[in-house]
This record gives C-alpha cells, structure tokens and sequence, in this order.
C-alpha cells in the first residue's frame, strides 16, 4: 500500500512538473481597463528603421518570435545591447508594416507584459520593450504614463 501511494505521489510530481509547475497559460488583459490598452489595438505602424525578427529563449526556458530594434542585434548600432540567447531569423526593411495585437501577462514567476503583433505576412511576434513608448506598465519606475504608443524614433503611423 506505501508503495502505491509513494508511486501515486511521484506521479503527481512528474505531472505538476511537465506542466511548467502548475503555470497557467498567458492570459490576454487586452480590453482589460486596468491597462488602458484597447484604443492602441489594432493600430497600423512602419518601421523606420530595419528590425530584425528573431528566436527569443525567454527566462521560462520557453523560445518566441521577438520582433527587436537594431540596439538588440546590430553591433554597429550605439545603443547595442544585444539579446541574450537569441537565433536571428531575418532582417526586415524600412516601411515594415506591423500591426498591434494583444496585451498579454505573462502568467509565469515573472507575471510580465508584452504586446503581440502582426506582420505583414501573418506572422504574430512579440514586440521588444524598446519598440514602445514608454509608459507605467512596461517600465515600471521609468514613467507614469498609462497611455501606449511605440518609440517615435523607430516606428510611425502607417497609413
């Protein structure tokens, strides 16, 4: 019967563990009011500069599609810091259309947030922190802001 229950248990462990520690999937806080973010839904943007779209492995050991500015992959830009763990996937040219989907929390240890995107063939990839403006949310201490809104100096309104 110890053993039963000792196999019961260990069962129970391996399947808490497969499912990345009882963490549950990200959930979508687009039209929540919290975070002020459905009017920046859906709005049209065009890169003014090149970005790149990239394999990101995030702290959760889970790997996503980043959509990143030069500082992140471009050793000849000032800013560059680049990505950690990162598999470039393909430089995209100026004009770039991307489109804004999602606010989602990052349900994991870190409880993040990030914004999704579209591109112009379909593809949904997150958008680097440093593609936004900044606001309370996504650089906390850094600003007050509860409005979004992308980093001028990189993206500008499509049409």
């Amino acid at each position: 019967m110890k053993k039963a229950i000792l196999g019961i248990i260990i069962l129970a462990m391996v399947a808490f563990l497969l499912d990345g520690c009882g963490r549950r999937r990200d959930t979508d806080v687009t039209s929540s009011a919290d975070y002020n973010f459905s009017s920046f839904a859906g709005t049209l943007w065009k890169t003014k500069v090149k970005v790149a779209v990239a394999d990101v492995k995030l702290y959760t050991g889970k790997r996503v599609t980043y959509l990143l500015p030069p500082q992140n992959y471009d050793p000849n830009d000032p800013k560059y810091n680049p990505t950690e763990d990162m598999q470039m996937i393909a430089i995209l040219p100026l004009g770039t259309r991307v489109r804004i989907e999602q606010l989602m929390e990052d349900n994991g240890v870190g409880g993040l947030l990030f914004v999704t995107a579209s591109l112009e063939d379909g593809k949904v990839v997150h958008l680097s922190h440093f593609l936004l403006a900044k606001n309370r949310f996504i650089f906390p201490g850094k600003s007050d802001s509860k409005n979004w809104g992308v980093d001028p100096d990189l993206l500008e309104k499509a049409e």
